[in-house]
């Protein structure tokens, strides 16, 4: 096999890689919004990552899921048996983080100064599309009264 076969079937291998983890992506937050029975004004699927995990080299992330605003709640849940992460935005304030592997990030501060950061994204064949997490970042914020 010469070296242009080969980057083939790696090229083929990662679009196929690919189609899987955004088809389980979307399946996941389908499940997770199911379980939400309250009217939703924001959602969107997001990936979540704790103080401790955030900027970390190899796996940026802890986990993904649905982020969802009811009122001035914001709710993070990773599944649909999880009780999910609750930001009352009354309380809680939000920023945009600067950019970090080359995607947009906005973290949630709460009253004791803990931040939890989430980045919506999904993958282009040049370049990653954060304007979701743009979109949520802007929706979340005019929930704030902090």
């Amino acid at each position: 096999m010469g070296i242009l076969e080969g980057a083939i079937i790696g090229a083929v291998v990662g679009l196929v890689v690919v189609i899987v983890q955004s088809s389980a992506k979307a399946q996941r937050y389908k499940s997770v919004m199911k379980s939400v029975t309250d009217a939703v004004e924001y959602s969107a699927m997001y990936h979540y990552a704790s103080f401790k995990r955030y900027n970390k080299s190899f796996k940026y992330f802890d986990s993904y899921g649905a982020l969802y605003v009811i009122g001035q709640m914001v709710y993070y849940k990773a599944n649909e048996k999880d009780t999910p992460i609750a930001f009352n935005m009354k309380e809680c304030s939000i920023q945009l983080e600067k950019d970090w592997r080359w995607l947009k990030w906005f973290s949630i501060i709460t009253p004791a100064g803990e931040k939890h950061y989430f980045n919506s994204s999904k993958m282009g064949a040049l370049k990653n599309d954060s304007s979701e997490t743009l979109k949520g970042y802007e929706f979340i914020k005019t929930k704030t009264t902090a």
